[in-house]
């Protein structure tokens, strides 16, 4: 039966192309197993090329097992399939689950840059669903959070799939007995250290003990809240986008206009601006925050400017108010786009290159200068951007996989603030920070089957700088 759930969403919700290359997030579990099979066992006129993706977190004992098992079942399926050591994360002693996250999607949307890939598909199911709801709700998350993990959304230049987010965990686990899918279990999910694991295996069956329906009615609530907040959109959108205008480093309110609104607009509308900062910037303002910012936009004081958060402040001038970073648009520097086997001058005294090693190539002028140079084994990009720093910039920490604002990375590491200034990011066309001048590159150690061919990033700067 689940094979013609899934063939009857897939015709309905046309996810893919016939052929069209995918990439599964395969960890070796009834869920990702059960996923994979399904794929690779679609119609012809349905099915995908799929790619398997699988990360060896080196958490537990058999993480290498798992890893060979994994290789072993595509191989056998004449699957290609990726896979990365993340041997640090045993060192990370809190909030271990995020920084696992983070480390799996950021492989995932490597190797869908590398490899031309726009579909990324996880095998999330409605017991997730279910967890995730009530995890949020008890933490006190946004309105909108509490819809849930989306079936389709976007993910770098392409989208996440969930195919099996209305399936029922039983029923993966009855396909895999009836089709003797080999799969393996996580022994961590049975630790109760983790809120998903003491919802799962504590809170939820007390709920069912209660009503055995409590899971058709949470997702019941989240269709309810889902078509509510949809019309509040169809109302508040409008008026958020007639008063409030981001302007790239700064979000500038019309006091006048907002105070117009009623308050339950006026609420909803600081919920969007809340949202497009976290978009925009990667800043989150907490409740607190909104709060503050609502207050002094209906006080009656006609300016003042107060730092909201880092070096993000509130600024009211009469009928006029922004929330602007302190470092002026105008202070961020030059940006430059450097091709394949090119080199450019960032100042009199600075010059960035990308080549491939046996076409390196420099002025004469420079050699007599400092050099850093960083090499890698895959073109990662045809084009470098070379820019100042801007906020909510992040760098993969080296040998710990956890992504660190660049901000607090200053702060951490003591670097005087005319060094920072100086800095430069460089990312590559998936936005992804490759190296933070001069002082740290980002990490991810990627194993692929293909053949490698040798590039290098040089800066050179004159000793005196």
């Amino acid at each position: 039966m689940l094979e013609k759930k899934l063939l009857k969403e897939v015709k309905e919700n046309q996810w893919w192309k016939k052929e069209e290359k995918i990439l599964v997030g395969v960890s070796g579990g009834v869920d990702s197993m059960v996923l994979l099979d399904l794929l690779l066992n679609l119609p012809a006129e349905y099915r995908p090329k799929v790619h398997v993706a699988h990360i060896n977190h080196q958490l537990r004992e058999i993480s290498d097992e798992e890893e060979a098992f994994v290789m072993q079942y595509c191989l056998n399926h004449q699957v290609p399939v990726f896979t990365t050591t993340w041997s640090e994360g045993k060192e990370i002693t809190s909030n271990i689950e995020q920084a696992a996250r983070d480390i799996r999607y950021l492989f995932f949307h490597e190797i869908m840059g590398k490899k031309g890939i726009n579909k990324l598909v996880t095998a999330h199911h409605r017991n997730d669903q279910v967890e995730t709801i009530l995890m949020r709700l008890l933490n006190g998350n946004s309105l909108q959070s509490l819809t849930g993990i989306q079936q389709v959304r976007a993910f770098g230049n392409g989208e996440i799939i969930r195919p099996l987010l209305l399936q029922k965990k039983d029923w993966l686990y009855e396909y895999a007995i009836e089709r003797d899918i080999p799969y393996y279990e996580d022994e961590s999910n049975k630790d109760l250290t983790y809120m998903r694991n003491r919802l799962r295996t504590k809170i939820i069956p007390d709920l069912k003990a209660e009503n055995s329906r409590v899971e058709e009615h949470l997702l019941w609530f989240r269709d309810d809240l889902h078509i509510s907040l949809a019309l509040i959109e169809e109302v508040v959108r409008p008026k958020y986008e007639a008063c409030v205008c981001f302007l790239g480093n700064a979000f500038k309110i019309d006091v006048e206009l907002f105070m117009s609104y009623s308050s339950k607009e006026q609420h909803f509308i600081l919920n969007y601006l809340s949202e497009a900062f976290q978009k925009e910037k990667d800043v989150s303002l907490s409740r607190r925050q909104q709060q503050q910012i609502w207050q002094n936009l209906l006080s009656e004081r006609p300016n003042f400017d107060y730092p909201l958060k880092e070096q993000w402040y509130f600024k009211k001038d009469y009928q006029q108010a922004l929330i602007y970073l302190k470092n002026k648009p105008s202070e961020v520097k030059d940006s430059f786009n450097v091709s394949l086997n090119e080199g450019k001058y960032l100042s009199k005294e600075e010059w960035f290159g990308f080549f491939e090693v046996d076409k390196y190539c420099i002025p004469q002028e420079i050699t007599s200068w400092d050099k850093h140079e960083m090499t890698f084994s895959e073109l990662l990009s045809e084009t470098i951007t070379v820019r100042k720093r801007l906020p909510g910039d992040r760098l993969i920490l080296n040998e710990k996989g956890q992504k660190k604002k660049i901000s607090r990375y200053f702060i951490d590491e003591k670097i005087a603030t005319a060094k920072r200034d100086s800095a430069w990011v460089v990312k590559d066309q998936e936005d992804i920070v490759k190296w933070l001048l001069p002082f740290r590159e980002s990490y991810l150690s990627i194993r692929d089957e293909t053949a490698k061919i040798q590039y290098k990033l040089v800066y050179y700067y004159k000793k005196d700088k």
